[in-house]
């Protein structure tokens, strides 16, 4: 059976894995005092054409519904969050949200990039402060750290100081902003490709000046350049060291307005870009209101491809309850210990032979074996799968 290319299927040890990572991130932003906000899955093509710019128009799936309404599925969350703080206006600000869910892209399929992937947003609403640009990068830094990933850089820069180099340069408004997403193509296509792009759109000259600045690691006066400076400052408070300023950074989507970040990965099971974010304080003018905003999302899926191959599921503090001849005993004590919440599994009608080896694949740290034997003495055999340790205890005690 063909599967939809851009998507995949997760199961078994791989799959608890992605959820015990992706409930570790979440105990992070939780940490942080970052409270849910839920977003659906479909909306209006209209809401992401008319906010996000044509880099992620192009790469959205969209169809008409039964009534011919245009929609299309969520590219990301940062639009739907914000129409949902909008509209929900008596929540206090500076509010601090998280997302956390899967969001559809019709990109080229590589390594740790699908087109149905899992994006896990922090975002705050209602400051211009650089400090919760800080907040935003450290609450992801120490999601990160959590999962066992410390191998990347942390580069930043700021729209403001781009644009004013731009503007040094003598470049129209429209015209810069199609050099952004040129210069943004860096990574994909390298600084040749860049440079002939470049060349066609602004000439050579101005191409030359341009591409100076971004291999560059000043940059340009102004107040872009101060909010550089103070997001690093910022950072040092958090002992946050591995901060690069990139003059090349540039983030493809049009919204960003302020200082920009994306962590970089060495790692090497994956190399590059795992987490992005901004500032975006002029998106909700779109939306009629004046809101500030910064917020950053870490790829889950991209860390992933690091954890995949690093991590293999131990055993777990899980119970596996095997009927050798008292099935009615062994459902007893299996809900028993399921009342109490604690993850069990229940085996009748197999070998114990064949019981044990199912909960060795399954890496099930505790097999309680029920016969009647044992029972006639109150007790049960509790076999350690980790240790290989056995022993016989009270049945009431379990």
């Amino acid at each position: 059976m063909e599967t939809v290319k851009g998507v995949k299927y997760f199961v078994g040890e791989e799959a608890i894995l992605r959820q015990k990572v992706l409930q570790t991130i979440v105990d992070v932003y939780k940490a942080f005092n970052f409270e849910p906000i839920e977003t659906p899955a479909l909306e209006y093509f209209s809401l992401f054409s008319q906010k996000s710019g044509p880099e992620i128009e192009s790469q959205m799936y969209t169809f008409s519904d039964k009534k011919g309404e245009k929609l299309a599925l969520r590219p990301e969350h940062t639009i739907s969050k914000l129409k949902a703080v909008i509209e929900n206006k008596s929540i206090p600000k500076p509010i601090k949200a998280y997302s956390v869910g899967p969001v559809w892209r019709y990109e080229d399929v590589s390594k740790g990039r699908y087109r149905e992937f899992i994006q896990a947003d922090v975002d705050i609403y209602g400051s211009k402060s650089i400090f919760y640009d800080a907040e935003v990068i450290a609450c992801i830094h120490s999601a990160f750290q959590a999962i066992g990933i410390k191998e990347y850089d942390i580069h930043i820069n700021n729209r403001k100081a781009l644009q004013s180099k731009i503007d040094e340069l003598g470049i129209p408004f429209l015209t810069g902003l199609e050099v952004m997403r040129t210069v943004d193509k860096l990574d994909k296509i390298g600084e040749k490709g860049v440079k002939e792009l470049l060349d066609k759109l602004i000439g050579s000259e101005k191409a030359k000046g341009l591409l100076e600045y971004i291999s560059s690691d000043e940059p340009a006066e102004g107040q872009g350049r101060d909010e550089i400076f103070k997001l690093v400052d910022y950072l040092k408070d958090y002992s946050i060291t591995n901060v690069k300023i990139d003059n090349s950074l540039v983030r493809g989507l049009d919204y960003y307005d302020g200082n920009i970040f994306e962590f970089i990965s060495y790692a090497k099971e994956y190399k590059g870009t795992v987490s992005g974010g901004g500032r975006y304080d002029g998106l909700g003018k779109k939306f009629d209101v004046e809101i500030p905003v910064v917020g950053g999302t870490l790829g889950f899926d991209r860390a992933m491809e690091i954890l995949g191959q690093r991590n293999k599921i131990d055993f777990s503090e899980k119970y596996c309850i095997i009927s050798v001849d008292n099935d009615k005993k062994a459902t007893e004590i299996a809900m028993r210990l399921r009342d109490s919440m604690v993850s069990t599994d229940l085996i009748l009608g197999e070998s114990l032979k064949k019981a044990l080896d199912y909960c060795n694949a399954k890496r099930i740290r505790y097999a309680v074996i029920v016969g009647n034997k044992d029972l006639a003495e109150g007790k049960v055999t509790i076999r350690d799968l980790k240790t290989k340790e056995e022993k016989k205890v009270s049945e009431s005690s379990l």
